[in-house]
């Protein structure tokens, strides 16, 4: 796995990404970029692809604002953060790092509601959507719901929104049981090997956590709603849903799959949040199929054009 690291800058924020295996691209062919959910960083791919895919594909991880080792700009505040405003920094990000390629965009989480924000405002970066337990809006359940909540109450939840990272960023153990917080099952979760090295792999990335951006940015987010505008999207949407998903509210999934044009929705049964792990074969199935699938439709579009 060759690996080139850099970063790209918009409207001050500094965003890192990682492009892998760029030997193995196709001239011609979109680009696939990963994004991460909140909490985690541009190295969470590295850890939860498929290895088959991950080591045998050119693919771009590409970072959240305000994420290690991604920086935000001093003057950052919550009221920046809205739709319009993920849209500019990542289309612009997508724009810098492809320099006009067109892209696949696959996202976990917030990763995934920033994909399909980009297929709302109809970036001429992106050929399609692949939203993995990705959302319509900031009100979540679970431990990340909690921090949403914090935010939002502005300076009153500031302090308390800071001791939690800061707890989390100094324990492992604090780590572990966070992010098993986002799993149907606990213990097997846990005692997944893929929990581990993403743990690993996201352990100074973590440690290197900005509490200030974060808070403004989880500020910002506790306040988006594109339930609305998701029969704007056209292009090729996958999503892939968790039943048992303690962050994404079911009537939030139900809803993105009832909004979104043709959209293919991938149930996960008795899974949570984080399907890498509680149903990884299914995952990479899937994956590797969504992928396919919006390749093969935008050659099938490319002589219309």
């Amino acid at each position: 796995m060759n690996i080139r690291e850099g970063f790209v800058d918009i409207e001050g924020h500094r965003l890192a990404y990682q492009a892998v295996n760029e030997h193995l691209a196709q001239p011609g062919e979109p680009a696939e970029v990963f994004i991460h959910g909140v909490l985690a960083s541009v190295n969470f791919w590295r850890a939860v692809l498929p290895a088959e895919y991950r080591d045998t594909r050119a693919w771009y991880a590409l970072s959240l604002p305000a994420h290690p080792p991604s920086t935000a700009p001093a003057d950052f505040q919550p009221e920046q953060v809205d739709d319009a405003w993920f849209y500019r920094i990542m289309n612009g990000a997508l724009a810098q790092l492809l320099k006009g390629r067109k892209a696949i965009v696959v996202g976990h989480s917030t990763g995934g509601f920033a994909a399909l924000n980009l297929a709302i405002h109809h970036s001429p970066q992106l050929a399609g959507v692949v939203s993995v337990a990705g959302f319509h809006s900031g009100q979540w359940g679970g431990v990340e719901g909690l921090l949403v909540k914090l935010a939002a109450l502005g300076q009153w939840g500031r302090p308390l929104f800071a001791a939690n990272l800061a707890i989390a960023r100094h324990s492992r153990v604090v780590q572990k049981t966070f992010a098993s917080l986002l799993a149907r099952d606990r213990k097997a979760f846990l005692r997944h090997p893929l929990s581990h090295a993403m743990l690993e792999h996201l352990r100074t990335d973590t440690e290197a956590q900005d509490a200030r951006a974060l808070f403004c940015l989880f500020n910002g987010i506790s306040k988006l709603e594109v339930g609305d505008r998701l029969g704007e999207i056209r292009v090729p949407c996958h999503l892939f849903i968790g039943t048992h998903d303690p962050v994404v509210p079911t009537s939030q999934s139900v809803l993105l799959a009832a909004r979104v044009p043709d959209a293919h929705t991938e149930v996960f049964w008795n899974v949570g949040h984080m399907p890498f792990m509680e149903s990884t074969e299914h995952f990479a199935t899937a994956l590797v199929q969504a992928i396919t699938d919006i390749h093969q439709r935008n050659h099938r579009a490319a002589p219309a054009a």
